[in-house]
């Protein structure tokens, strides 16, 4: 059965989670796992890519977009790090960080799912609704609150 961690952030502010989420799939693939993000919508998608791009000054962090099975560049997409706003898993099903504001219909495939907790109000209203959701089925929850470490 998947398990999935909530990653309870401090912030309210987007640079900050999406520098967390740049953290959480460095560690992720450092550790040898292959990463799905899911994103709401394309300007998310662009958004979480030009963080990955920019991870750090001397690096980077190389990812494709999955559309409709395909990435970017209309090849087979297979990277160990993918990013999707639609309803394509991709090719794996080890993480998934999960950043839209429902919980895509694909989670159950991975191994581990990851929910980043925005303390903006409306997210976090949607992150309480996708964690009583796995709660009622009974999936392995893990609570990391970074608020006290803020």
């Amino acid at each position: 059965m998947t398990k999935v961690d909530f990653h309870i952030l401090a912030t309210t502010q987007e640079n900050d989670f999406l520098t967390y989420v740049v953290r959480l799939t460095q560690k992720a693939r450092s550790r040898g796992h292959q990463v799905l993000i899911a994103t709401d919508h394309a300007e998310q998608s662009l958004a979480l890519s030009t963080a990955l791009w920019g991870a750090q000054p001397d690096a980077f962090i190389g990812h494709s977009t999955i559309d409709a099975g395909h990435d970017t560049n209309g090849a087979e997409a297979h990277d160990a790090i993918q990013i999707s706003d639609s309803q394509q898993c991709g090719n794996h099903h080890d993480v998934l960080i999960n950043l839209c504001q429902a919980i895509p219909d694909f989670f159950s495939r991975f191994e581990r799912v990851f929910e980043v907790v925005s303390q903006q109000p409306t997210l976090l209203s949607a992150s309480r609704q996708r964690y009583r959701f796995y709660s009622d089925r009974g999936y392995a929850l893990t609570r990391h609150d970074l608020r006290d470490r803020a």
